[in-house]
């Protein structure tokens, strides 16, 4: 799981691998601005086949939020 969200995070973010981290947050480079972000999780939605709640959606800042969130929803 980790794998495939952090090839969708580069590939949708175009950004190079050694910018990827945990801690790597919308505003944190100039590629995560609102847009891409909306994509970014339409495009997690998509792939790992769920909707993410709007609550959670809006807590979504970093990859470690993708991550937990992820783990959350593949336990239901």
């Amino acid at each position: 799981m980790q794998d495939k969200l952090r090839d969708l995070v580069i590939a949708q973010l175009k950004i190079d691998p050694s910018q990827y981290s945990d801690d790597l947050g919308a505003g944190d480079i100039p590629e995560w601005d609102s847009l891409a972000h909306m994509n970014l999780i339409m495009t997690i939605e998509r792939e790992f086949r769920i909707t993410f709640d709007v609550a959670d959606a809006v807590d979504l800042e970093t990859v470690g939020d993708f991550q937990d969130a992820l783990k959350r929803y593949s336990a239901r």
